[in-house]
This record gives structure tokens, sequence and C-alpha cells, in this order.
């Protein structure tokens, strides 16, 4: 598996850059995981769902499985997992796009303005209204790190 980030001010341009990018590198026929920060945290279950009930009863972990499609929720430890960590959860995958994460060392692109960190880990910067897709996938693969497995 190879890690790659996008970053930016505005979470408009990095989603339509990062979409895309999902899009160009599947139909390369490359299998693309991908992993968001939610800084702000989430829920996406609900109170009387059975899942819901046997998270907040103490299961660690509850998958959920429907005939097109499954979701493994994971409750986290006191401290939030880092990238890797939560990188060696995902199914194998060529490349995991990682959105966020942004003092992780992985290699990324800056997406809009020039503002906010920087650091070596960032390879480039782009404009997401004129971003040629096809050379980004390139860099991507590229420039990805390959994550012991």
């Amino acid at each position: 598996m190879r890690l790659f980030g996008l970053l930016g001010e505005s979470e408009e341009e990095r989603r339509a850059v990062l979409y895309r990018l999902v899009e160009e590198l599947s139909g390369r026929g490359i299998r693309v995981a991908t992993l968001h920060e939610a800084p702000d945290g989430f829920d996406p279950d609900r109170p009387g769902k059975d899942s819901y009930e046997h998270r907040k009863a103490g299961a660690s972990e509850v998958l959920l499985m429907a005939p097109e499609m499954s979701a493994l929720m994971h409750e986290n430890a006191s401290a939030s997992p880092s990238l890797l960590e939560l990188a060696s959860l995902l199914e194998p995958a060529d490349v995991i796009l990682i959105d966020g994460f942004q003092a992780s060392p992985h290699p990324k692109v800056r997406v809009g303005s020039a503002g906010g960190r920087c650091d070596a880990s960032v390879v480039a910067s782009l404009d997401a209204a004129s971003v040629d897709i096809k050379a980004l996938s390139d860099l991507v693969l590229a420039r990805a790190l390959e994550m012991a497995s």
C-alpha cells in the first residue's frame, strides 16, 4: 500500500480534486482507498439501531453487512490512532489517498492557496480549477510513500 495526501484550506476544492483523482486512478485499474480525517468528530449511527446499541453496550467493533456493502465501526481508545494504524485497518489497496493528517510525513499536494502548513512532505501545489488530473495521478503514483505491510 502506498500513501499520498491532499491538504488545503478549502474543503470544497480538496474534495473536488480528490473525487477526480479517485475516478482517474480507478479508471486505470488501480485499487484506491481513501482515509478522511474528521477533526470535529462524527457518528454515522443512530440511537435505537442495533449497531448503535451494541457500541453503547461496550462492543469495541461493530460490522454491519448488507448485500451491497459493509461498514466497520471501531471505537478508538482514548488516544487518537496514528495514520499508519488506521491505514492498516483498510483492505489492501494499491494507493490510499488521505484527506487530512497534515502533520504526518506522507507526501502530499496543497490544493489552493499557499497558506497554512508547508514542509518537505508537500511535493506540489496546484489550482483546483486548472489541475491536470492525469499528471496529478502520475505524480501520486510516482511519489506515494510505500507503507510496510
